[in-house]
């Protein structure tokens, strides 16, 4: 089963961006998709993704921002 969820980190707790990015290096091989970087980059750094529940269930829980998109009800490969 694919879940989307949305990952965020903010500048101003330690090492959120840093994690962040890690975790998607690590999965991104096994994820659908992956957004841009949808933050604005100098406090928040926002991606959304979709991929199977195990790998999406790994994401650290202070990244978690939410387990759809707010903009769910599209398919992001069209």
């Amino acid at each position: 089963m694919l879940l989307r969820a949305s990952i965020c980190a903010i500048t101003d707790n330690a090492c959120e961006v840093d994690l962040a990015e890690s975790w998607l290096r690590e999965n991104r091989a096994h994820l659908s998709y992956v957004s841009d970087m949808n933050g604005c980059g100098c406090c928040i750094f926002l991606w959304d993704i979709e991929g199977p529940s195990d790998v999406v269930k790994t994401i650290p829980a202070q990244l978690v921002s939410g387990g759809e998109w707010a903009s769910s009800g599209t398919n992001p490969k069209g």
